[in-house]
């Protein structure tokens, strides 16, 4: 009979001589291939969507471009990748942009009526020294809707893909297009509520949230953004809601 002792050595030994005996994925020494037939010795260290650090077998690091080995080496490096995560420290810059696109005038009931076509834009920068790919943003539209002496701050959301971008690059990332208006009286009449005879919608500013790997892993509001965000009504479509 063994003891317990005896068998609880046993079975560490046994993990052991399995572990030696099973290569590690991150250890595996490999020869790669350029696509004009040259070969390297090495084995991978780290990976990005377009990046490769291999540790040659004198021991020194070697930075190259993912697209410089052949398809099989790449197939390969893509799995080495999924199977060694990248611990990534996520860090960017945002700016909101707007731009007018469109204005068109109409009148109706002695009333000018200028509507404007806005394309919200939001400008990132990468900032988390590797390149991303695969980023969604989330994001909420605020503006300001005027109906006689009430003026209603409303949101509209959205989702939209952030192109593959590398570390330090930045990237332009186009929202939905918002339509705002303009009202003038005609020379002559007044509003009865004693309104004032020009209102003017208004953007107010944008929160974007963006998720990576299925997680959120940056949140930013620009200036003008309402604090009390949980009551903004919500507006509808690519126009204002009524």
């Amino acid at each position: 009979m063994h003891s317990a002792s005896q068998i609880a050595t046993f079975k560490t030994w046994a993990f052991l001589s399995l572990a030696l005996l099973t290569p590690a994925v991150q250890a595996e020494m490999r020869t790669f291939t350029s696509p004009d037939g040259r070969t390297l010795q090495a084995e991978v260290q780290s990976a990005t969507s377009d990046m490769v650090t291999l540790k040659l077998t004198n021991g020194a690091p070697l930075a190259v471009q993912i697209s410089k080995f052949s398809e099989a080496d790449q197939a390969f490096i893509a799995e080495w990748r999924k199977a060694n995560p990248m611990a990534i420290k996520y860090n960017f810059a945002a700016t909101f942009t707007k731009d007018k696109r469109d204005s068109s005038k109409s009148s109706k009931n002695n009333e000018e009526i200028t509507t404007d076509t806005w394309a919200c834009n939001v400008k990132l920068v990468n900032r988390s020294n590797l390149t991303l790919d695969g980023i969604k943003m989330d994001y909420e539209i605020y503006y300001t809707q005027v109906s006689g002496k009430q003026a209603v701050t409303r949101k509209m959301t959205g989702r939209a893909d952030v192109p593959s971008v590398k570390h330090l690059e930045e990237v332009l990332v186009q929202l939905r297009e918002l339509k705002l208006t303009t009202t003038k009286l005609e020379g002559g009449f007044y509003y009865l509520d004693g309104s004032r005879s020009r209102q003017k919608d208004a953007i107010e500013g944008v929160v974007i949230k963006l998720k990576h790997d299925g997680k959120q892993v940056y949140e930013w509001a620009s200036a003008g953004v309402p604090k009390d965000r949980v009551s903004t009504a919500e507006g509808k479509d690519s126009s204002p809601a009524k």
